[in-house]
């Protein structure tokens, strides 16, 4: 079955950047003008008024320079990151919780574990940790979940041979860029939108579809 581009997202709870609001962009910038001027009270008392003056303005200077540098700086692989990269690419995203999404492309369907600093790989002796938990235990969690969704969706049905991978994302020095834990997929965020862009086309563009508008949520929690 081909790919033909992006699908179509109409209906669906896709990842989005949302601007700040003007009443928040004053809320921030009261905020930070109070955190420089008591900055500057602070170092006046134990200074003098000229040292309590630099401070102030130099905390004031900091702020404005990363509001200024901000956006034109490369942003570090986290799950907004990736999720977004996924989706320009041609995945639905679905958010299931605050932890976990749904992505449906023509690679398949996956269920992505994606709070990454909950999940530091590390080593206890000869047992490789993912967290507080062994990495075989972390896996079974969220392959658990994933069966749950392949039996709401019903795939074996609709789409046969098509299965729900489960994927979570990790920190830490790594084994192999990629873990493979019976059906979990363990990985770096960088690393998934590169594993997920390299699978095989399994799906067409209304295949995509179909699955996709099965969620407006994750049914299963």
């Amino acid at each position: 079955m081909g790919y033909g581009g992006n699908s179509h997202t109409e209906n669906l709870r896709t990842v989005a950047v949302v601007p700040d609001s003007l009443g928040a962009q004053v809320t921030r910038f009261a905020i930070r003008s109070l955190v420089a001027v008591a900055s500057g009270v602070m170092a006046a008392g134990f200074l003098g008024w000229r040292a309590g003056a630099l401070v102030a303005v130099l905390v004031a200077l900091s702020y404005l320079l990363s509001a200024t540098l901000a956006p034109h700086l490369r942003a570090p692989w986290g799950r907004g990151r990736l999720l977004r990269a996924l989706h320009r690419n041609g995945y639905h995203v679905v958010p299931c919780d605050q932890s976990r999404h749904v992505a449906i492309g023509a690679g398949g369907v996956y269920l992505l574990e994606t709070r990454t600093w909950r999940h530091v790989v590390s080593r206890d002796g000869d047992t490789i940790m993912l967290g507080t938990l062994p990495v075989r235990r972390a896996a079974e969690r969220i392959s658990a979940h994933a069966a749950r969704l392949e039996r709401s969706l019903h795939l074996a049905e609709n789409w046969p041979g098509v299965k729900v991978t489960p994927v979570i994302t990790a920190a830490g020095r790594m084994p192999e860029p990629v873990l493979h834990v019976g059906r979990t997929i363990i990985t770096r965020p960088r690393q998934v939108v590169e594993y997920l862009l390299a699978q095989p086309t399994i799906l067409d563009p209304q295949d995509v579809t179909g699955i996709a508008q099965r969620f407006t949520a994750c049914p299963v929690p």
